[in-house]
């Protein structure tokens, strides 16, 4: 039986469970994928072989959030504040990025995969924002994943997001201290926080797309941030039919 819909490609975090290493995903993120028409394998720690078989088997790619970015990736120091760093599965998750860049795979970055995305297409990060950033937002809330809005974002009239709410400010979810300061090659910001933090961004052919917030969790109750998704997917779909 052919199969129509798009597979999409899902990196994993690394973490410890039960003094175990494990991979971990949340369950929302396969979820979204699903209900948004796509069809998500997961990716684990990669080798240069198997990445170049992954991004032949797929047709888009979801960076997800997770571990703090290792700040020799992009000329940083080591931060007091940074939380667990998993250099190996940053090298990896890059690897994956600039392979599936060269195919021209669509991408998503959520939160931590915002910033791979940055980092792999030569962008920097704030290592810490509430040290780095005078009059910061709160842009780490530890409140109900689902359901919890932090702070408004403020929208860029020339982008995908613009394009669904047809508004120039909406609330988001937050769950960050990490954020991206300067923007690598290719990429606009389409959205920003109050305190300049840049919430959102694309390429400038749309194909590839960056989140700070997490739409996996507020498409459950706005159906926009499913359509924004549903956007994703269907970029996948055209690179599946070689529309892209």
């Amino acid at each position: 039986m052919r199969i129509n819909k798009p597979i999409i490609g899902v990196t994993s975090n690394l973490e410890f469970v039960k003094e175990n290493i494990s991979y971990t995903l949340y369950y929302s993120y396969l979820e979204a994928i699903k209900k948004a028409g796509g069809i998500p394998i997961v990716l684990t720690l990669g080798s240069e072989e198997m990445v170049d078989r992954w991004v032949e088997m797929i047709d888009g790619l979801l960076l997800t959030g997770g571990n703090d970015i290792h700040p020799k990736y992009y000329d940083g120091d080591l931060h007091p504040e940074l939380g667990l760093l998993t250099p190996k599965l940053d090298q990896s998750d890059m690897m994956v990025i600039k392979r599936a860049y060269e195919e021209r795979l669509p991408m998503l970055g959520i939160c931590r995969g915002s910033h791979l995305i940055n980092v792999a297409l030569g962008g920097t990060l704030l290592s810490d924002i509430k040290s780095e950033l005078t009059d910061a937002e709160n842009h780490f809330d530890k409140g109900n994943r689902e359901k919890k809005l932090s702070h408004k974002i403020y929208i860029e009239k020339d982008s995908i997001l613009y394009s669904i709410y047809h508004q120039p400010e909406i609330e988001v979810n937050s769950f960050h201290h990490q954020a991206i300061d300067e923007l690598g090659k290719g990429l606009k910001c389409t959205a920003h926080a109050a305190d300049g933090v840049i919430e959102a961004f694309e390429s400038i052919d749309g194909t590839i797309m960056g989140t700070q917030f997490h739409p996996e969790e507020l498409r459950k109750f706005d159906y926009h941030m499913h359509q924004f998704l549903s956007i994703f997917i269907g970029n996948c779909k055209k690179k599946k039919e070689g529309q892209l």
